[in-house]
């Protein structure tokens, strides 16, 4: 009798849309990535996908569109998650409110569940109108919990968020978040002109990757960056991102103060090359978890100074990668940000130590560790 070969796991993954935030990115990477290991990996989105899908496609993840913008479309496109659960193994599910529905559908189609959660401030997950869904969360968390095979932190300081939740102990898996190290290294190079980016060779230039939300706090970097053009001469401020609501009215604002040095660049697709030409990547956030920025910069060599939220401090301080400051604090930023630009041997050694930990957060390690937990989900 010849063996058959054993069928490679079907993995339905689930999430609100996808858009070029951080927690759409990494998990963009992971299907991907399992893709690559010969796993079936379809995405569904519960609105419609807000980026180019070709990269996912030619990869062999196929991405479907549920179209259900309203809220009463919701029911509806639950059933169809179910009858798409019914043609995977298993379902993967990513931030609120996919996590919602999609263990909804799991439950009906008889399915194993693993939610991915990338929050550590519920305070930031607020509805269009802007109401606050920490209680709804907490409910949500509380009431599916025990149909729900594992919660995936990508942080260690969740943790105790998901627990105060009602998610037991015993289900919460610390996969960190990975990037994908050699490919953006290759990214890297060529940097983009500086002339054409408005620069100055000997210009020295701070980098804020990041969409513009109020817990991202651009305004920190706007004003570290306008205090050192005082002291320190040439100093430049990239501001890569999208967000309408608080990028325009900065953009105004540096239009009326003459701010030529401040670029608002918009969503970039050369962000690696950006990155390369960057004296310091900054994220002043008041609220974070694991920033795949934060991440992208450690692999490209760059120092980064950050606030102390979430698990940053671990990321940065640590392996001597950058400098921490307290969240909310413009002084201790602005100091922090002089340091790095003024001493040139504190820079050669963050930016070595932003090289050496890189290492850690490899986006092949990271779709390892979800091998090992779907393979233990499915026996």
């Amino acid at each position: 009798m010849v063996n058959q070969p054993t069928p490679k796991p079907r993995i339905l993954m689930a999430v609100h849309n996808l858009r070029p935030g951080g927690a759409e990115r990494q998990l963009i990477d992971l299907a991907r990535g399992l893709s690559r290991r010969g796993l079936t990996v379809r995405i569904v989105c519960i609105g419609e996908p807000d980026i180019d899908t070709a990269p996912l496609t030619e990869d062999g993840v196929e991405v479907i569109g549920l179209g259900a913008v309203r809220r009463r479309d919701r029911p509806g496109a639950v059933l169809r998650m179910a009858r798409l659960a019914r043609e995977a193994d298993l379902v993967h599910c990513t931030m609120w409110d996919a996590t919602l529905w999609a263990r909804i559908a799991a439950i009906l189609a008889r399915r194993p569940v693993i939610v991915a959660d990338h929050a550590t401030d519920r305070n930031v997950q607020v509805s269009r109108s802007g109401r606050r869904r920490d209680r709804a969360i907490a409910v949500h968390n509380r009431l599916l919990d025990p149909f729900t095979y594992a919660t995936v932190a990508c942080a260690e300081s969740q943790i105790p968020l998901l627990r105060s939740e009602g998610v037991a102990a015993r289900k919460i898996e610390y996969i960190p978040n990975g990037v994908p190290t050699a490919a953006l290294r290759a990214e890297a190079v060529p940097p983009p002109d500086r002339e054409a980016l408005g620069i100055s060779d000997d210009a020295r230039v701070v980098i804020h990757i990041a969409q513009f939300r109020p817990e991202k706090n651009q305004a920190a970097t706007y004003e570290a960056v306008r205090r050192l053009r005082g002291e320190l001469g040439d100093v430049h401020a990239l501001f890569v991102g999208i967000g309408r609501a608080i990028k325009e009215p900065m953009e105004r604002r540096a239009t009326d103060e003459g701010a030529d040095w401040a670029h608002f660049l918009g969503m970039r697709s050369d962000v690696p090359a950006l990155l390369a030409l960057s004296d310091v990547a900054v994220l002043p956030s008041t609220s974070d978890t694991m920033p795949l920025s934060i991440l992208e910069a450690m692999a490209i060599g760059v120092p980064i100074v950050a606030s102390d939220v979430g698990d940053i401090a671990g990321l940065v301080e640590e392996p001597g990668a950058g400098i921490c400051v307290p969240p909310g604090d413009v002084d201790a930023f602005t100091d922090a940000c002089r340091r790095v630009l003024a001493d040139a041997d504190l820079h050669a050694r963050l930016a070595a130590g932003a090289l050496g930990a890189s290492r850690r957060f490899d986006s092949d390690a990271m779709v390892d560790s979800y091998l090992e937990l779907i393979d233990r989900a499915l026996a």
